[in-house]
């Protein structure tokens, strides 16, 4: 009876992963390195580059096929970038869709399509965030917000900033107030 059972579950488990993946898929669709688009593939132009070592992350299933990510884990700095590539069902073939900074965040959208939130470091004080969504045909870049840093911290746009600083000088904290003027407006003095 217990022989049964087992032969039973793992009937049920096969037949749910072929009706969740489909007739002729896998759920964990790959992309080999010879798969890579050319523009992925000859990123690198500097010598550091010969040992490339590109991850490649499944996002979403598309109508016509399957969204993944890929980075170059041995990148390091501002120049790295990542790249959203799609590898169509019925012909094999892959195209990147958008090209962006490595730091990033993928946002559940409406369609199997998500957005992409970037950030690029500009200097030590400044950084830019930047949004792109599927407008139907393609990636648009959605919102630009330049944010500043002072003494690490993110204190935001420079409105944002320059709330921060009034709010630090009426709790008294004159030091971190002139900070924020000096690093965001060029104000030395109050």
């Amino acid at each position: 009876m217990r022989k049964a059972l087992t032969l039973l579950s793992t009937l049920i488990t096969g037949l749910g992963a072929v009706m969740w993946t489909g007739a002729g898929q896998t759920s964990d669709p790959s992309l080999s390195q010879r798969d890579l688009p050319a523009d992925i593939a000859s990123s690198c132009i500097n010598a550091a580059c010969q040992q490339t070592q590109f991850s490649r992350r499944w996002v979403s299933k598309t109508e016509r096929g399957d969204l993944l990510v890929v980075t170059d884990e041995r990148c390091v700095g501002n120049a790295c970038r990542a790249w959203l590539v799609e590898k169509t069902a019925n012909t094999d073939s892959v195209i990147t869709l958008l090209t962006f900074e490595k730091n990033f965040r993928l946002h559940p959208g409406a369609s199997s399509y998500p957005a992409i939130e970037t950030y690029a470091e500009l200097s030590t004080s400044q950084g830019a965030y930047s949004r792109f969504e599927w407008n139907g045909a393609g990636y648009i870049r959605t919102t630009n917000r330049m944010v500043y840093r002072v003494d690490g911290a993110e204190c935001g746009t420079s409105d944002e900033c320059h709330s921060a600083a009034s709010d630090a000088l009426k709790q008294e904290h004159v030091d971190r107030a002139v900070k924020i003027w000096e690093n965001v407006h060029g104000v030395s003095w109050i």
